[in-house]
């Protein structure tokens, strides 16, 4: 499988979300009139015959996939589910000392610096100046 058809795949899954979504949860007809999932159908089924199109299609100079291009969207992912867990301070900060580490080739100490310089300047911002409340998480800092 190539990349193209890949992204195709997923995408085509996505749109198929929303448009289930749109037609059970929020409902596609109310009232004699479009209920709140209507576009939601509409934009899923768009969605899902493009992506069944471009499956389809039959592509030979295509490259294939590259694995370690899908590291970064996995770190993102993984810092998404870690927020529930360990809440947003902590996940934050190990997204950012991956980050730095292994996408800019950085130094540990330096990525642990500024990482902690940068999750500190976002919780005195938000947390202290502005009282904004983070998502602490099972696990509460």
């Amino acid at each position: 499988m190539n990349a193209d058809r890949g992204i195709a795949l997923v995408c085509g899954l996505i749109g198929a979300f929303w448009a289930a979504t749109g037609w059970f949860s929020y409902g596609l007809w109310v009232n004699k009139g479009p209920g709140p999932g209507f576009l939601p159908v509409i934009f899923g089924c768009f969605t899902v015959i493009f992506a069944i199109a471009r499956l389809l299609r039959k592509d030979e100079e295509a490259e294939p996939v590259d694995f370690r291009a899908m590291i970064p969207v996995a770190a993102i992912i993984a810092c998404a589910l870690a927020i529930y867990i360990i809440g947003f301070l902590p996940a934050a900060f190990l997204l950012i000392v991956f980050w730095l580490r292994h996408q800019g080739n950085y130094s540990y100490k330096f990525s642990v610096f500024l990482a902690g310089a940068i999750v500190l300047s976002i919780w005195g911002i938000f947390g202290l100046w502005l009282q904004v409340p983070f998502p602490t998480g099972l696990i509460s800092f």
